[in-house]
């Protein structure tokens, strides 16, 4: 579900999700393994860099 909320979010703004990893200073391929949950630091990293709430992330 997250995976799939920060890879919608990531289309609607035809921003690769490889881009946003190395913003973040992500390992390749980290929104992946994120299907249900995340480490918290890091969601509310990805919930920042998208102006959004974390609970906008987690449905």
């Amino acid at each position: 579900m997250i995976f799939e909320t920060i890879k919608a979010l990531a289309a609607t703004r035809n921003i690769p999700l490889r881009t946003i990893e190395i913003s973040l200073r992500l390992p390749a391929g980290t929104f992946q393994t994120w299907n249900q949950t995340a480490p918290c630091n890091k969601l509310v990293a990805v919930a920042r860099y998208f102006h959004v709430s974390v609970e906008a992330l987690l449905g």
